[in-house]
């Protein structure tokens, strides 16, 4: 090798370890910097840190001074649906009901596994969980500040789902530079002195847009920008693998923890039960196989007689005079969870 090719090859060396190294750097300045200690995020390769809002410690109390057997857990769909105290009357057996208006799936692994699990309820033997359609799987993506109350300050599991489900195949990579260069700390004090930065004046902004996005120098698309397909959505075998169902039925299995998954029939018609694809139906029956095949009770509303449009309030909401109703069809159809 020539002296000048040594030359080049040990620049290029020098050049390869310095962006290696010199972001190391960064961590020394997190440590110094004011407002570099903010509080790391439960889901650090997706969210800088911020400020958060506490564990709820009151509802972990209550329900270990309770002591249930089994849980419910839900969204609003299990808040109309079941009434905790009639259906430990008709089953014989304690329940309690863990319900959040709007809440995702997320948060019901969170509930299942801080609020169950990691609580010392050492009589629980069932959960079960209701949920509308493809919820279970495409529900992934959630701003986390609708977890705190029931995240505890690590949740690597939940963090290693989102990552996969944002960054794809990348995201172990981006979760191992985060680690070791601590760049979300850095964006923590660094962002908001960006942000007090004068912004340029409108006249140069009006300039830069008129010189770059004038309508003649766009490029013409050949199609619009439409939604996923609904087949994509629906897609059970190519989206499970990314989505919490599996963390769920995990933690379950772990903790000798029986599950049961309810699918809440949506509004019907006036005439019978609403309309279903055939892409739903196919993923129904995979999701059903793939649950069963863990171990997990699987129960679908669809096309129930006790459940007309005139039992329907808004929604996909039953009216709350069915509650008691419906708490007691569950305790006979499901005889067998409550054993």
């Amino acid at each position: 090798m020539s002296s000048a090719s040594r030359t080049q090859a040990l620049s290029l060396g020098v050049v390869i370890a310095a962006a290696a190294v010199l972001p190391l750097g960064l961590r020394v300045v997190n440590a110094v910097i004011p407002g570099a200690a903010a509080r790391s995020s439960y889901l650090p390769t997706v969210e800088t840190p911020r400020p958060r809002e506490p564990f709820d410690e009151t509802a972990a109390s209550a329900l270990r001074e309770a002591q249930p057997e089994f849980i419910i857990i839900g969204d609003s769909m299990a808040g109309v649906r079941i009434d905790p105290r009639h259906l430990s009357r008709v089953s014989g057996r304690s329940v309690a009901g863990l319900y959040q208006q709007g809440s995702p799936v997320a948060f019901w692994y969170l509930q299942l596994k801080n609020m169950v699990v990691g609580n010392s309820l050492t009589k629980v033997r069932g959960a079960a969980l209701f949920f509308r359609d493809d919820q279970l799987t495409t529900q992934v993506e959630v701003n986390g500040p609708v977890l705190d109350r029931v995240a505890r300050d690590r949740e690597p599991e939940l963090d290693r789902v989102f990552a996969a489900h944002r960054l794809g195949r990348f995201s172990d990579v981006h979760r191992a530079a985060r680690a070791v260069y601590q760049f979300d700390l850095t964006r923590a004090w660094l962002e908001p002195k960006i942000l007090r930065v004068p912004a340029p004046s409108a006249d140069l902004v009006n300039a830069v847009n008129n010189e770059i996005f004038a309508l003649d120098k766009l490029r013409a698309f050949e199609a619009a920008d439409l939604p996923q397909a609904e087949e994509s959505f629906l897609d059970f075998d190519a989206r499970v693998g990314r989505s919490v169902l599996p963390l769920i039925l995990d933690l379950a299995e772990q903790s000798n923890i029986r599950l049961a998954f309810v699918r809440v029939q949506r509004r019907p018609t006036p005439t019978g039960p609403p309309p279903q694809s055939e892409a739903l139906t196919r993923y129904l029956e995979r999701l059903q196989a793939y649950v069963t095949a863990r171990g997990a009770y699987y129960h679908d509303d669809y096309g129930d007689p006790n459940q007309p449009l005139d039992v329907y309030a808004d929604g996909d909401h039953l009216r709350s005079d069915q509650r008691l109703a419906y708490s007691e069809r569950f305790a006979k159809q499901h005889a067998a969870f409550f054993q």
